[in-house]
């Protein structure tokens, strides 16, 4: 299934800061990678008076800047957004910078609220805006009003709330993952319904943000664990097989920043059974050859470690000349 930027669910995801968590350039459509998705590689030299441009370019800036990124979609993007997909996309982006990483909810849900007066704001970007302020209420510690949402946007709105916590209070996120999880498992709603992608791409996120810390607690330790599997339940449901190979390689490198090497094993090898069954192409080899080959190595398998190499060098030489640039780090890491 072919996933890019233009699909707005996507966006609740950060880009890749560094090559290490999937191999993949920082570029804006790569947060798509980070939920399993297959994307398009996006140039970031393009005039970004252009709105796929801007966005793009937002997305790889707003890790290491985001108060420079907010500013400047405040301040450019509105303009910039023609369309009611492009006004739901620069919502999700806000509210993601605001949220999850200036905190600055009062400004977010302020900023929100004024983009449903713009000219393209329909009832599909207006929902979105509606779940987005909900989300920074709820984070805020304000009623948001949920009994007043269909329940598909509930479970939305509380798992962005959790991804929004993550890092500032732990608890009360996985207070609210396991609403959300827990709401989604009583209402049963159908396999189609986008809850499901949003919730396996908000809790892959969630995952990522806590594996990227140098320590954690043992409550982000469990939080962690808890998020990589539900984006692995639920992709089972929303996505295909490459969407569910990714999740694995998800829980192997989560289970791998828990200091699990036998669980991050189990995973690994289901990701590389999956690429197999699928004749995957070279690139998702390469990546579940790499969660392999750091797993073994983790676990003290050096003939495992040795033939994870291997295979992932095979991969390697199928690549192109673009992905191999990409990859070349993680091989000379698995190698070291």
């Amino acid at each position: 299934m072919l996933l890019s930027a233009e699909e707005p669910d996507i966006l609740v995801l950060r880009p890749i800061p560094a090559l290490r968590q999937r191999g993949r350039p920082a570029v804006a459509t790569l947060a798509a990678a980070r939920a399993g998705a297959t994307v398009t590689t996006v140039t970031t030299d393009r005039d970004d008076r252009d709105f796929d441009a801007f966005i793009d370019r937002a997305w790889d800036r707003h890790a290491d800047e985001p108060a420079a990124v907010a500013h400047d979609l405040q301040t450019r993007g509105p303009a910039l957004a023609a369309t009611e997909a492009q006004l739901s996309r620069l919502a999700l982006l806000l509210n993601h910078v605001h949220g999850t990483h200036l905190g600055s909810l009062v400004e977010g849900r302020a900023v929100l609220e004024g983009l449903t007066a713009h000219p393209a704001c329909g009832d599909g970007a207006r929902a979105e805006l509606r779940r987005g302020i909900a989300s920074l209420r709820l984070c805020a510690g304000e009623s948001a009003e949920l009994e007043g949402y269909p329940v598909s946007d509930r479970i939305r709105i509380t798992a962005m709330a959790a991804a929004h916590l993550a890092e500032r209070e732990t608890p009360r996120a996985a207070a609210q993952l396991r609403q959300a999880l827990d709401e989604a498992e009583t209402a049963a709603l159908p396999t189609s319904d986008p809850m499901h992608r949003a919730l396996a791409i908000t809790a892959n996120n969630l995952a990522c943000t806590l594996e990227e810390k140098p320590a954690r607690s043992s409550d982000e330790r469990a939080l962690m664990i808890a998020a990589a599997e539900a984006a692995r339940r639920h992709w089972a449901l929303a996505g295909t097989w490459l969407e569910t190979e990714r999740a694995e390689y998800r829980l192997a490198m989560t289970w791998l920043q828990a200091g699990e090497p036998a669980q991050a094993l189990q995973h690994a090898r289901a990701c590389l059974e999956i690429v197999r069954a699928h004749d995957a192409p070279a690139l998702e080899r390469f990546f579940a050859f790499e969660a392999l080959g750091v797993a073994e190595r983790a676990a003290g398998e050096g003939a495992g470690h040795a033939r994870a190499v291997a295979g992932a060098e095979a991969a390697f030489a199928e690549l192109s000349n673009g992905d191999r640039a990409w990859c070349r780090s993680s091989l000379d890491k698995l190698r070291a």
